[in-house]
């Protein structure tokens, strides 16, 4: 049975910068789930960093299953469920969309599958609201489609609500030209902007027709308890490592090219993904199979580990609108090279390591050799994380930007 909170022991005065209790309800555009546990890890983190010091918070996930997609026939769908997770009040529910993709690009029909969409939020947020009741504030993640169904609910029940823009399909070419219609007036409506990045409002400004000077800075965020400041390693063979879905665009293949120039070390790939077997093969192909090793997906729980094991980052992708794995290593004290592809260009001080050109593999292996042999300061990495990306600092800007808007 679930029950509104309000009368927890032990929270009295547990409030960041003396700003009261306040009832925020997230709406992702992704999230963990038994099917995909890493999915959207950072959201559910961000939604608990609330929740601990005393804030009610509740989390309304949508999952829409679009033709043509293995899901879309095989997966499971399932209606409104609501529970308790790590603290959170969480609604889900998983819905096959009526509207064959392909026919979406007929205007009509692309509507009905945004009002398809619109309903179940609707629905969801009337099966939270009956348990939780209504919150102060409507915080989406991402646009597509967590800001469309966060402004549906808006719109109906006159919350104020804001949107963190974080992901990348409008900078790479993935939205049509439909979405970004839906993305630029759906944005435009909201009570307040923010982006994980610098580089992503000027992609938003270039595409979507949004000013840059709407959206506040407000950067992804760590717990940084969990990443400890660690010595280096105190072995002779140096450790590079990198943590990355293997897709096209997060560079492996890049790196692998530069990493056969690098002098000497050995390199540990984390993560899995459609290109492993090509991966795997251009290893062999390179002659680097003594040197590259692939771990496979590592849980979150795990991963302050593999930053430990290492005595370096390397961070090759093609387009990151963040890159929280940078600020992971870098809590670590462990340098990094990484491309200028975005989010690393805010990241990445002078004295947190080195920015490379996009697709440059004599650059990275030059980057990769210059670092091995600089000496760094990984207490000085390590405090350039705690001013600017700990939970208590975005907190802290979050709830400042919740109290102006209420």
């Amino acid at each position: 049975l679930l029950h509104n909170r309000d009368d927890r022991p032990g929270l009295s005065g547990v409030w960041v910068s003396g700003l009261g209790r306040l009832h925020i309800l997230f709406i992702p555009s992704w999230y963990p789930s038994d099917e995909a546990p890493l999915l959207g890890t950072f959201f559910q983190e961000q939604a608990e960093m609330f929740e601990e010091v005393g804030h009610k918070v509740g989390v309304l996930y949508a999952q829409f299953l679009d033709f043509p997609s293995k899901r879309w026939f095989g997966g499971t769908t399932h209606g409104v469920r609501v529970s308790v997770e790590n603290g959170l009040t969480v609604v889900r529910a998983v819905q096959r969309m009526r509207q064959l993709g392909p026919l979406q690009r007929i205007p009509p029909i692309y509507r009905a599958a945004v009002r398809q969409r619109e309903r179940l939020a609707l629905k969801m947020y009337d099966a939270y609201t009956e348990v939780n009741g209504k919150p102060d504030i409507i915080h989406a993640k991402c646009t597509m489609w967590g800001a469309i169904l966060a402004r549906a609910i808006a719109e109906r029940e006159g919350i104020p609500w804001l949107v963190t823009v974080g992901a990348s399909i409008f900078a790479r070419g993935i939205a049509g030209p439909r979405e970004r219609m839906t993305a630029s007036k759906t944005l435009s409506s909201a009570s307040y902007l923010a982006s994980v990045s610098n580089s992503l409002s000027e992609d938003l400004d270039r595409i979507l027709g949004i000013p840059q000077e709407s959206f506040t800075l407000v950067p992804n965020m760590i717990d940084i308890d969990n990443f400890p400041l660690t010595p280096r390693r105190q072995e002779d063979e140096f450790v590079w490592g990198y943590m990355a879905n293997m897709v096209a665009d997060k560079g492996h293949e890049t790196l692998l090219r530069a990493f056969a120039s690098v002098d000497g070390g050995t390199l540990q790939l984390a993560g899995d993904g459609p290109l492993r077997g090509r991966l795997e093969k251009l290893v062999s192909e390179l002659g680097l199979s003594d040197r590259v090793s692939f771990t496979g997906n590592i849980l979150r729980e795990v991963a302050p580990y593999f930053f430990q094991g290492i005595d370096a980052f390397v961070h090759p992708s093609r387009y990151e609108t963040f890159g929280i794995v940078l600020v992971e290593a870098l809590a670590s004290g462990r340098p990094v090279v990484a491309t200028r592809c975005g989010g690393p260009n805010d990241i990445v001080r002078q004295e947190d390591g080195i920015l490379v050109a996009v697709d440059d593999v004599a650059g990275l292996a030059s980057a990769m050799n210059e670092a091995r042999s600089h000496q760094w300061d990984s207490s000085a990495m390590r405090a350039g994380v705690e001013e600017r990306y700990t939970k208590e600092i975005i907190r802290e800007q979050l709830l400042t930007i919740y109290n102006s808007l209420i």
